[in-house]
């Protein structure tokens, strides 16, 4: 995978800052989409010992996603101040048969923003950010202040997960013991009635420069599960260096869950450089009240590099290599090249080669993926992408794994578009795999993509 230039992260985030201190009117808008998937497949809850003969059912479920957003709505005084977004899924289908469901659905999204030069006010079910690799959903209500180059933002209110997120796993687990059935441990970790505060201050001293410090406390039944203070900095220090820096502590254990700092230079018209550092460690990233918390994960550090070339317009290489080191474990390494091309036939056409290799104590495995998506027609479009994988050991006495996906999209109209494809997998788990999937989309805007959607 080709990682996405920090350089737009970067624009993204200073244009952000100044949306709250010019804006120009713009019509009312709004968007919308609807997409429904088919599902036919055959199950088994629980795996079995070897030899065993396992019921397997076939089952067929059908889910919706929906979202519809709005914006750039005039209030008295105030131009393009209201905007709000309603987000959901539903579904239809004995895809929880543990559980004897039959149905079932969730709101992701409803908040209504109000907006003006200096002040933001979002009330209901949204999003914060509290860490560069976690999210929130909370239903609750955020104030931004903005003021000259610094901005202010509060947020509050109670955790709102969505039912997936629910652990229905330990239903499966506990059948290995009694334990994991104790009331008191569904109660702290399906976390309900979790509520959560945070603060974020950004200061902008100059157009290249952005800096902020984010604090974020997540309580449950059982007491504080998590305290977090993270810092960020973005700076060009010139037309084509651009460095940055993240950082996360943890208030409760006084230890660090991720930090990461990187430079991309972009000095060369057909040739871009990025250099980066990471650290985590998984297991500081959970809440301290999760039961998840005890199992522990090795921390790693990874310093790598990147290259990107471009000798065409229609044609971008990109190569990757990075080492890491993990406590308590032996080294690693990962190292990835990848191609992608667009011959000039109308942008009917594109191409992408990808080769890795990973391993850990000399223990890994290399990959190899072929893909293609072309325009047959005006209205119609097919994708084939196919991924070998080769396992240094043998798993379950595999060495091989293949996945074949191919897909077929119609638009229909102009607000509704189809797409069926199939994906055939070799496993070292099975011997052969094959999934269907059927996906009806209705836009009311065809360039959509909402958020909780």
């Amino acid at each position: 995978m080709v990682s996405l230039p920090h350089t737009r992260a970067l624009a993204l985030s200073l244009s952000l800052l100044g949306a709250g201190v010019a804006q120009a009117a713009e019509p009312t808008w709004v968007d919308a989409r609807v997409a429904t998937y088919a599902r036919y497949f055959q199950t088994a809850l629980l795996p079995g010992v070897p030899g065993a003969v396992l019921q397997v059912q076939p089952q067929a479920s059908v889910t919706a996603n929906a979202f519809v957003r709005f914006g750039a709505v005039d209030l008295p005084g105030a131009e393009d101040a209201l905007s709000g977004e309603v987000a959901g899924w539903g579904a239809v289908g004995p895809f929880a048969p543990f559980q004897g469901l039959s149905g079932d659905g969730d709101v992701t999204s409803a908040w209504a923003q109000y907006r003006n030069k200096q002040v933001t006010v979002k009330l209901g079910r949204q999003v914060a950010l509290p860490a560069s690799s976690r999210f929130v959903r909370f239903d609750g209500a955020t104030v931004r202040l903005g003021v000259s180059l610094a901005e202010l933002e509060v947020y509050g209110g109670w955790v709102a997960l969505p039912r997936w997120n629910q652990p229905r796993g330990y239903y499966v687990l506990g059948t290995v013991g009694d334990a994991l059935k104790t009331a008191g441990l569904f109660q702290a970790e399906d976390r309900l009635g979790q509520f959560v505060v945070g603060a974020r201050v950004t200061i902008s001293p100059t157009s290249r420069v952005r800096a902020s410090v984010r604090f974020f406390e997540q309580h449950d039944a059982v007491g504080t599960a998590t305290r977090w203070l993270g810092a960020e900095v973005f700076a060009s220090a010139t037309d084509w260096l651009h460095l940055g820096g993240t950082l996360s502590v943890d208030l409760l254990s006084f230890s660090v869950p991720e930090a990461r700092v990187w430079a991309d230079v972009t000095k060369w018209e057909k040739v871009s450089l990025s250099f980066d550092y990471g650290f985590q460690s998984p297991t500081l990233l959970l809440p301290q009240t999760s039961i998840l918390s005890v199992f522990s994960g090795a921390a790693w550090h990874e310093l790598g590099g990147e290259v990107a070339w471009r000798p065409l317009r229609t044609l971008k290489v990109t190569g990757r290599a990075a080492g890491q080191v993990y406590e308590r474990m032996p080294l690693g390494g990962r190292a990835s090249i990848a191609a992608w091309s667009a011959p000039r036939l109308e942008g009917r056409a594109q191409f992408q080669a990808e080769a890795a290799r990973l391993f850990v104590d000399l223990k890994g495995y290399v990959m190899g993926r072929l893909g293609t998506r072309v325009r047959l027609s005006e209205t119609l479009w097919t994708t084939l992408d196919t991924a070998v994988y080769h396992y240094d050991a043998p798993i379950r006495g595999t060495s091989w794994s293949l996945t074949t996906l191919g897909a077929l999209e119609w638009r229909l109209f102009p607000h509704l578009r189809t797409l069926a494809s199939v994906t055939a997998m070799a496993t070292p788990y099975a011997l052969f795999e094959v999934q269907g999937l059927l996906r009806l989309v209705l836009e009311l805007e065809p360039t959509s993509g909402g958020s909780g959607a």
